[in-house]
């Protein structure tokens, strides 16, 4: 469904133990990009292009966040999948768990889908996109057009569940407009 990856982590931690240092490493980016253009290629094929205001890299979490962030990715063929953009992202990269931030829109191109949210997030290893309970989201595909609360979407089964407030119109088999609205 989507191979998109990010994350969001926290940057810095507190603790009551003083004589400690933080570790530096969890503290200060290793690398920081702005205006950056980066582009992922995995056996000779380009996976993700992504141009981002600023990407701060951290080592020792392999943690990495982006700021304004426009993203591309590409099927094994070679073809586009997803398109997006977000104001923040963050991307745990060993777990490969990521989470969107702000003024979200997402373009699955394969699925003729489109999301629009102010909070995602997006485990690639279970391919699976979810939203806070109280976080709206709207999704648009052609034989439907449905916003609500606690979304959950699933690119193994692609299927995908609002838990409360949903409204909107489903085209069925049948050729006919269903409205429903669904309350708590």
């Amino acid at each position: 469904m989507l191979t998109l990856a990010f994350s969001f982590g926290l940057l810095g931690s507190c603790s009551l133990e003083y004589e400690e240092e933080a570790n530096p490493e969890s503290t200060t980016p290793e690398f920081v990009f702005n205006e950056a253009n980066f582009t992922r290629v995995e056996k000779n094929s380009t996976k993700i292009r992504m141009n981002a205001e600023k990407i701060e890299q951290y080592k020792a979490d392999a943690f990495s966040f982006a700021r304004e962030v426009e993203f591309l990715t590409f099927t094994e063929e070679g073809e586009e999948e997803t398109e997006g953009r977000c104001d923040m992202l963050s991307a745990d990269t060993r777990n490969e768990k990521y989470i969107l931030l702000g003024a979200i829109e997402i373009d699955m191109k394969k699925d003729n889908m489109k999301i629009r949210a102010e909070s995602l997030n997006f485990d690639k290893r279970t391919e699976q996109i979810t939203s806070g309970i109280d976080q709206k989201v709207t999704l648009t595909r052609s034989d439907a057009d449905v916003s609500g609360y606690g979304f959950s979407a699933s690119g193994v089964s692609r299927r995908f569940e609002f838990l409360r407030d949903a409204a909107g119109t489903i085209e069925t088999d049948d050729g006919e407009e269903k409205s429903e609205e669904t309350g708590d």
